[in-house]
């Protein structure tokens, strides 16, 4: 199946944003064995164009049976394709531990269940939440997006059900309240099974899409900022006038760039506005957190 966002185009805004090569698919890594163990590393956004299932799915089953370690720190992504990794480790014949090392959000919860035996570092962090998408069209369009999205929420609710001791009516509530988990409620809700001594690493990833995000985590991002002149491209792909790219560009930059023309004052709201379109422009163009 071929997904429209999935474009060359896209791929770019998404690496520019994370500040990563497309030319170095290392979003997961498998290392080498030690001590008979083999270690895969799933540190990043879940989905195209980072951590993409198929080939996620490929690696694991070319490990052929051995016993395997795989440590998550992840902020979620497509849950697709968090949920084609999770049949594909509930598969695996080989003895499979995962370990949670720092975040395990939204899609990226329902991978770190999937294992055999889930451990998490006292200091991590799981979240849970209701399925979001992006929709355009007609009320026709909207009903149809509502009907899927409550279908996804179901697979998703039976999901944490059957790998927790947590109700489905508890789970329901918790997802529409963007429930975040400490390691001793994971454990206290059957969703780990062992507490290790020690600090996992820290998460650093942008989280401001989610709205109950603890404090500790705020502002752990991992990427860069977007210079003036990106601010403004980005801001003209997305169809605005070439003065309004440029004032509102001028105004969201951390660290302006001189320009040889001074844009016209705009509204100070009108700039915020302007910030956050772009910022959800951002977003969007991957599709979004989609849990």
């Amino acid at each position: 199946m071929k997904l429209s966002y999935r474009n060359q185009r896209n791929a770019e805004i998404i690496a520019r944003y994370w500040n990563k090569p497309l030319d170095k698919p290392d979003w997961f890594e498998i290392k080498a064995e030690k001590d008979d163990v083999v270690e895969i590393f799933i540190y990043d956004v879940i989905g195209w164009p980072f951590i993409d299932a198929q080939e996620f799915v490929t690696a694991l089953s070319g490990i052929n049976g051995k016993d395997i370690l795989i440590r998550i720190n992840s902020p979620g992504g497509d849950i697709f394709d968090a949920l084609a990794m999770f049949n594909a480790i509930g598969e695996y014949k080989g003895k499979l531990t995962i370990r949670i090392e720092s975040l395990a959000a939204s899609s990226a919860s329902i991978i770190a269940i999937a294992g055999k035996e889930v451990q998490a570092y006292k200091n991590t962090m799981m979240m849970i939440h209701e399925p979001w998408a992006i929709a355009i069209g007609n009320q026709y369009d909207f009903r149809e997006m509502m009907e899927i999205l409550g279908k996804i929420s179901g697979n998703i609710i039976d999901t944490y059900a059957d790998n927790s001791n947590i109700g489905k009516r508890d789970i329901k509530s918790m997802m529409k309240d963007e429930t975040w988990f400490t390691a001793k409620e994971m454990k206290e809700k059957g969703l780990i099974d062992t507490i290790l001594d020690g600090d996992g690493v820290k998460a650093k990833f942008d989280l401001s899409m989610f709205s109950k995000t603890p404090e500790t985590l705020q502002g752990q991002r991992e990427g860069r900022e977007f210079t003036i002149r990106e601010i403004e491209a980005a801001l003209r792909d997305a169809g605005a006038s070439r003065a309004f790219a440029k004032a509102v560009a001028a105004g969201c930059s951390q660290k302006p760039e001189p320009v040889k023309e001074e844009p016209e004052e705009e509204d100070a709201s009108l700039r915020d506005a302007a910030f956050a379109a772009l910022k959800t422009l951002t977003i969007d163009m991957y599709g979004g957190y989609k849990q």
